[in-house]
């Protein structure tokens, strides 16, 4: 720590203007005017003259401000400009919260520069006038320099031809063919080529070779997957996140904007189209749903919990994207070095005022969670856009609304702000037709399910009630013929069979009289039927400890499935048990605490289909259980443990045809008896047959009244058709209120009558209901429009957002004004800025280093003239990309060898850093290309295009890496290795050079199962090949070079000395492995990771 505080404290001294030694003259340019620039201009330079003073040169200090002179040269005691910056209050210049206070050391260097008389250096003059500053001229298409090439050249060429000669440089030659192709290759498609591939563009000698295999990629769909990505980055693309399913920043399903963006990319749509739909689609094309998926560059600003900050990355990200502006600079005061005032940074932010996100249905799923379309609407028509004083949001200028407006230095006529009245569909997005369409079907699907339902319900009592009227007094009922029935009156020695206890027939019942015997059994000679119900009355009479009665089946040798009560002291109980291979097994789902007690006489009865078994005990529904072990034939056996008990009866039927069992996890029905039961459940199918059946018809009458009331002009029957929905929504609301309460009468009837939270739930069911009748005998036109669309919550205190169902009829129309603005032949910015980040990606390194800032501070372009060129040209050709691609890499200078061997050694001298492009610039792969490009040669990469982003989870799914999660909570960790985007902004990708990159490419096993499959695709395609044909071939495929003679020498004697390694080892397959090992090393080879 103590090392790194002396660093930064060196490197602080190390910047700051040295305090002059006695005696030395203060130089005005090295010293003084950069403390003047960095703390004075912003307020009195070019920009803004604050008193009318200007400190940007020295005739202009001495001229003073409206107040009088500011210095007297050789008296700084009597200089107004020193008592300002050493001013400790409210007059300190910069006044505080405008600017840092200038140091003790910056103020003595001031006062003697003063002192020595203010000496003007010669040539001293003002800053120039920020209107003259290039980024703000409107590009004029400058003439293309002459050339000495042999053959018609590339524009672009021609202005790089003028550079080197001005410098006296010499260009490096072509690229060899192999190499230029990879690299053409991984710019457009982002994948290198196929051996195939490279077969045939090697073998092919004709002049239109190049170009051809450029248009081939440019028209290929992958194009636009590669250069979606790049626009997703400075469009600041992101997924949702959040916290759980909150959504905090961004939109779900927010992949439809990607879709577009990578669907307008290959249909080659203008960038200057692209830009009107992403800012404005809503209002330019409000009935196009593949529009609208534009507006997805709005809806990934959304941010819950502040209003303000959300706006702010608007503004700030539109204008550095587009205009190449750093607007946010202007937020708490104007902007210090371009000309955008403090107000104008509002009235900027005034177009997206009233905007806000809702998420639009598609066709075919009416979960807003699982689908829909992201997209921006205006929403709040009136919201004023206030100026915050110093930027805080806590004191706004409400005195002070502001409209919207562009800086006027670059607003070259009135912005035509026209309200855009929108669509009937647009504002009532459930008027669209299939959302109707989605909600019948949906509807319909419930009918049929009711349908069946209530078919069933009534078969259940039909059964039900067979088995009341069949049933003896007293004994367990039966809609089928009993199979077996004994009231054990008198012994069937015939039918029974006991092993262990003492088991006797007195006064008409069987006793098991023997309490010390731990298990008792009295079984049946036959075998019972698969499904079936067996009823068991019986007394237990004594025992210890465990007192356990009941019946077991599917007994045989290992094997059987017991259900017994137990009066055991310790915890009375039902349990169902089982044993398998002679192990018995007591599951917790098969047990049910019941106050069983001694003496009392009880009813068990178990129904069993397949291993579904339920449980009665006196008649009522106990218990629901699932075996987990596979039944088999068996006999029914009478089993008591360390029990005395006496039985009256048994009876054993097969399953009667629609017997209804309860499912494991249903509710348990202990009040009612069977018959009500069954009634009840009737019942309550019918009522929700009848919810069933009104459904429809409300959904149908509420569409029919929403168009004829909103149409233009409204119809003639428009308020019947109104009276008609409301009531038919009316009744649709009774049908489920009858429903509701027929289903906790049903619930109910499962529990204790006197429970408190029944009764408050019954009255309440009751009071609705009595509401929805009451409601139904109005006379009303109120009815609730269909959901078409589900509005984003605009704070976290928001609670009527998501309830909104119709939205404004009418848009603002501002947002269509800046899109035009944007887009707009006079803008002098936005094609420059789209054609810089092509070049950029094209050729390593922009014209115009600092992407988003084209303002004064800025850096200036290497190349002006070519850039106007290239920007009046782009707009010229109706805005087309792929145009502007074939250009760049159709060049020379894209086509040239990016190694500086064999170059001049006067050209390496006066240009080591490539700025003038004498050479091609080599970069590393992004992200995406790395690890498309080993699912491309391993022959795994899916040719799918578009969709739900791929989960982190699935980080071996072979879809391409742009349609990956990529947000703040969750992205590809293979991809974040290699630099990929961040999702807060990415004008422009860092380029790292680390060795977890290495590491990545060696031990991730994403890169060895790659590495194995692109050596079994290899083995396969090559056949029995010696180690030198491997060897080359993995080059080829890997590098898109053949290996030289030492390497391939090299790879040979690796290969053979892997082998007798992995051989000593004991590893199968030593060969394969060998050469699985020798592609792993090629992917770690610099020429892969590089773009020569």
């Amino acid at each position: 720590m103590r090392s790194a505080l002396l660093l930064i404290t060196g490197l602080c001294c190390a910047f700051a203007p040295r305090t002059a030694p006695a005696g030395e003259t203060i130089d005005y340019v090295k010293q003084i005017k950069p403390i003047l620039s960095a703390r004075c201009y912003a307020c009195h330079g070019a920009l803004t003259q604050k008193g009318k003073l200007r400190t940007d040169s020295v005739k202009s200090l001495i001229a003073g401000s409206a107040g009088g002179p500011v210095i007297e040269p050789g008296k700084s005691d009597e200089s107004r400009l020193v008592d300002l910056i050493s001013e400790e209050g409210e007059g300190r210049m910069p006044p505080p919260g405008d600017g840092e206070a200038l140091s003790a050391d910056q103020i003595t260097l001031i006062k003697t520069w003063i002192d020595q008389g203010a000496v003007a250096p010669p040539g001293d003059a003002p800053e120039p006038d920020p209107r003259d500053h290039w980024a703000f001229r409107p590009p004029v298409r400058p003439s293309v320099p002459p050339t000495d090439a042999a053959r018609p050249g590339n524009p672009i060429d021609a202005f790089l031809a003028a550079g080197w000669k001005a410098k006296g440089l010499t260009p490096q030659s072509s690229a060899p063919k192999s190499l230029l192709q990879r690299r053409v290759y991984l710019d457009l498609v982002g994948v290198p080529p196929t051996a195939e591939e490279q077969a045939a563009f090697l073998n092919d000698d004709s002049p239109a070779a190049y170009e051809a295999m450029v248009d081939r990629l440019l028209a290929s769909k992958h194009h636009a997957e590669r250069w979606g990505r790049h626009w997703m980055d400075v469009w600041r693309y992101s997924d949702w996140w959040g916290l759980g399913a909150e959504v905090r920043n961004s939109q779900k399903h927010i992949w439809h904007w990607r879709d577009w963006i990578i669907e307008s990319l290959n249909a080659d749509k203008g960038y200057d189209q692209m830009i009107r739909e992403m800012i404005a689609a809503d209002e330019t094309h409000p009935d196009d749903p593949d529009r609208l998926r534009a507006t997805g560059f709005l809806a990934r600003g959304y941010f819950k919990f502040n209003r303000n900050t959300w706006l702010e990355e608007v503004v700030e990200h539109t204008s550095k994207a587009f205009l190449g502006l750093t607007f946010n600079c202007a937020k708490c005061h104007d902007h210090k070095f371009d000309p955008i005032s403090h107000n104008e940074y509002y009235q900027f932010r005034a177009f997206f005022e009233p905007y806000q996100v809702r998420t639009d249905q598609v066709p075919g799923q009416l979960d807003f969670e699982k689908e829909g379309i992201p997209r921006a609407f205006d929403s709040n028509l009136d919201a004023p856009t206030y100026r915050f004083e110093r930027g805080n949001e806590a004191r706004p200028l409400k005195n002070q609304p502001l409209k919207p407006g562009v800086p006027s230095l670059l607003a070259w006529a009135d912005l035509a702000i026209k309200p855009v009245t929108l669509p009937l569909e647009a504002s009532r997005p459930g008027l669209r037709p299939f959302v109707l369409e989605d909600h019948l079907k949906a509807a319909n699907a419930r009918l049929e399910t009711a349908q069946k339902s209530l078919a069933k319900a009534r078969e259940h009592l039909a059964a039900v009630e067979a088995d009341e009227t069949s049933a003896p007094a007293g004994g367990a009922a039966s809609a089928a013929r009993s199979n077996f029935r004994d009231d054990f009156s008198v012994a069937r020695p015939g039918d029974w069979e006991s092993t262990g206890g003492r088991w006797v027939y007195e006064n008409g019942k069987l006793l098991q009289n023997d309490p010390g015997e731990i298990r008792s059994v009295h079984r049946t000679k036959a075998n019972h039927p698969v499904d079936f119900r067996a009823s068991l009355r019986f007394t237990i009479t004594g025992g210890e400890p465990w007192r356990s009665v009941g019946l077991s089946f599917d007994s045989a040798e290992g094997r059987e499935v017991l259900v017994y009560l137990s009066a055991h002291a310790g915890g009375p109980k039902l349990q169902i048990s089982y044993q398998k291979g002679g192990a018995s097994s007591y599951p917790a789902e098969g047990s049910q605490a019941r106050p069983i007690k001694v003496g009392e006489p009880y009813e068990l009865a178990v129904s069993v289909r397949g291993t579904l078994v339920n449980v009665a005990v006196n008649g009522e529904h106990a218990l629901a259980y699932r075996l987990p072990v596979e039944r088999g034939p068996g006999a029914i056996s009478l089993v008591t443990y360390a029990a005395k008990a006496e039985f009256t009866s048994m009876e054993l039927v097969s399953l009667a045809p629609g017997t209804q069992f309860v499912e494991v996890g249903s509710p348990t029905y202990k009040g009612a008896k069977p018959i009500d039961r069954a009634k009840a459940q009737v019942t309550v199918a019918e009522k929700a047959l009848a919810t069933a059946l009104a459904q429809p018809k409300a959904l149908q009458a509420r569409v029919a009244a929403d168009r004829a009331r909103f149409q233009q002009p409204p119809a003639e029957n428009a308020k019947s058709l109104a009276i008609a929905a409301a009531l038919a929504e009316r009744q649709e609301a009774l049908a489920k209120a009858e429903e509701a309460l027929a289903r906790l009468e049903l619930q109910v009837d499962a529990k204790a009558k006197d429970a408190k939270d029944d009764q408050k739930q019954h009255q309440a069911a009751t009071t609705a209901l009595a509401a929805a009748r009451k409601a139904v005998e109005e006379k009303s036109e109120a009815y609730t429009p269909l959901r078409g669309a589900l509005k984003a919550v605009e704070s976290p205190t928001d609670t009527d957002g998501p309830n909104v169902l119709t939205f404004p009829a009418t848009s603002t129309g501002r947002r269509t004004a800046l899109a035009n603005w944007l887009t707009d032949r006079r803008n002098p910015l936005t094609a420059r800025v789209a054609v810089n980040h092509i070049w950029a990606r094209h050729f390593g390194k922009p014209l115009v280093t600092t992407v988003f800032d084209f303002g004064r501070k800025g850096a200036q372009p290497t190349h002006p003239e070519l850039l106007d060129w290239l920007a009046v040209d782009f707009m010229e050709n109706g805005w087309s990309m792929k145009r502007l691609h074939k250009l760049m890499v159709l060049s020379d200078a894209y086509r040239r060898s990016s190694s500086s061997a064999g170059a001049a050694a006067a050209t390496l001298a006066a240009d080591p850093e490539n700025r003038l492009y004498w050479r091609m610039n080599p970069v590393r792969m992004e992200a995406q290309v790395v690890r498309d490009s080993l699912f491309h040669m391993a022959g795994e990469l899916s040719d799918q295009s578009g969709g739900p982003s791929v989960p982190q989870s699935e980080a071996m799914s072979p879809r391409r890496s742009v349609y990956f999660v990529h947000s703040h909570n969750d992205h590809n960790k293979f991809l974040s290795t290699f630099d990929d985007a961040s999702v807060l902004d990415c004008y422009r990708r860092d380029e790292s050079v680390v060795p977890v990159q290495a590491l990545a490419l060696w031990n991730s096993s994403l890169s060895q199962t790659m590495a194995a499959k692109i050596a079994d695709r290899l083995n396969k395609r090559l056949g029995e090949t010696s180690d030198a044909k491997f060897a080359v071939e993995a080059f080829q495929t890997i590098l898109c070079a053949p290996p030289t003679a030492d390497e391939r020498s090299a790879c040979e004697q690796a290969l053979t000395d892997l082998k007798t390694l992995l051989e000593k080892r004991g590893a199968t397959e030593p060969n394969r492995r060998a050469r699985e090992i020798l592609v792993q090393s090629l992917l770690n080879h610099n020429d892969f990771i590089t773009i020569r």
